[in-house]
């Protein structure tokens, strides 16, 4: 069985992302694979990847093959550069908060009084014997 090391596209269209795959040589590039070592992020400006260095030097002592791609980003990691290993990527910032008149806010901070539902009796439901 000959391991390669190499990207998985995921993500919808016009939005890849790459998580960092050990595969058989053999699967389909969007199949099959053996471990998950990382990932890749092409839209983020900076910190866009993460690699497990351990593992990558593991699958390497098995005989595993990188990629082009797979090689420039462990050389990128082992340089420390990247997010540290087993982090996620980051998400967007939040929106800014949006300032709420003072008129309104004294409305929604009032406690709001609400009755409690009377209980209304049911009709209990006759069986009939036959």
């Amino acid at each position: 069985m000959a391991t390669k090391i190499r990207l998985r596209r995921m993500g919808a269209r016009n939005k890849p992302f790459y998580r960092l795959v050990v595969a058989d040589s053999r699967f389909a590039t969007t199949g099959r694979f053996l471990e998950v070592l990382g990932w890749y992020d092409p839209k983020q400006k900076s910190d866009n990847f993460s690699v497990n260095i351990e593992r990558v030097n593991y699958w390497l002592g098995t005989g595993a093959q990188l990629s082009a791609t797979a090689k420039s980003l462990v050389k990128k990691a082992e340089a420390g550069e990247g997010v540290a290993i087993g982090a996620a990527p980051k998400a967007k910032a939040p929106a800014a908060p949006v300032e709420v008149p003072a008129a309104v806010a004294d409305k929604q901070s009032a406690p709001v009084e609400a009755e409690a539902p009377a209980a209304e009796e049911t009709p209990a439901v006759e069986t009939q014997e036959a």
